[in-house]
């Protein structure tokens, strides 16, 4: 605050001697920027760890829609004509302090006890008994690759097959 209000007299100084370098006279300045006022900082309830919250500017006519000179009343020859004094503006005023309010966050412990275990008196359940036999087959008569006749014939093969088998299992 303290900052910019030296900043504001330091152009003040700089400015009017080099102004009256020239050969116009320096009158007092038209615009000088006043340091904004202290105002009192809301805090702002937070729903959330983090909240932030913004309020957007307004439009204003003259950026948006400027009027045309003759709808606001003006002559068209003033804008034409200089300004033969210093314009000072001073620094754009500063934005109002929002406060950010951090929730607590719930911290949750991991219970080292083992949980109940639900005891069932047993079920039944299956597994697999696979078997091997041999199984006779009739082969009919072919050609072989060296040009050979073999004849049919009764042929043993292996078979495997299985089947599941059903047995208890105590509970605890």
């Amino acid at each position: 605050m303290r900052n910019a209000v030296l900043a504001v007299l330091g152009m003040l100084l700089l400015a009017a001697p080099a102004a009256a370098a020239g050969d116009r006279s320096v009158g007092s300045p038209q615009f000088v920027a006043a340091p904004p006022s202290r105002v009192a900082t809301p805090v702002l309830p937070a729903s959330s760890p983090f909240v932030v919250a913004t309020q957007p500017f307004a439009a204003s006519s003259s950026v948006s829609a400027p009027l045309p000179p003759s709808v606001r009343g003006f002559a068209p020859d003033q804008f034409r004509r200089r300004h033969h004094g210093p314009i000072f503006v001073g620094g754009p005023a500063a934005a109002p302090q929002v406060i950010v309010v951090q929730q607590p966050v719930p911290v949750y412990y991991a219970d080292p006890t083992p949980p109940a275990v639900a005891c069932s008196p047993g079920y039944w359940s299956y597994r697999w008994v696979p078997y091997t036999t041999t199984q006779t087959l009739w082969v009919q008569g072919s050609w072989g690759a060296d040009g050979t006749w073999t004849d049919s014939h009764w042929e043993s093969r292996p078979y495997s097959s299985g089947y599941y088998e059903p047995f208890w299992t105590p509970g605890c």
